[in-house]
């Protein structure tokens, strides 16, 4: 928990210096934003460690499969890296490139997800 009010007050500090330093100098206010983004995604790797050893019991509940894991995993990773990269883009101001980086996200998810999806249809196949 202490975590989240350190990274709060980071963000919070950052968003406050940026908004001060914009005004003077837009790019070192981008700059600034992405150093703060980056030492909080930093901080937050110290839980990687117990995701690791969720998705390992979850993977022996699944018997080896990571067919199932895989997937879900991968379209997290994909929509932390859209939700960034697209507010990333409104900071700037270029919606238009914000909207696009969000459209190939939720196209990627779902490419992403597609191989799941047939072999959850095929399991109930099975059972029919």
């Amino acid at each position: 928990m202490e975590l989240v009010y350190r990274a709060a007050a980071l963000a919070l500090t950052a968003a406050v210096l940026t908004l001060v330093i914009r005004k003077k100098n837009p790019e070192m206010a981008s700059l600034l934003s992405i150093a703060a983004i980056t030492a909080v995604l930093l901080a937050a790797l110290r839980y990687a460690e117990a995701f690791r050893e969720l998705t390992a019991t979850v993977r022996t509940l699944l018997d080896g499969s990571e067919s199932y894991l895989l997937p879900v995993l991968k379209c997290l990773a994909a929509a932390i890296v859209t939700r960034i990269a697209s507010d990333l883009c409104r900071d700037a101001s270029q919606t238009a490139l914000a909207s696009a980086v969000e459209l190939t996200g939720a196209v990627c998810a779902v490419g992403i997800s597609l191989p799941m999806i047939l072999a959850v249809l095929k399991r109930i196949g099975g059972l029919l």
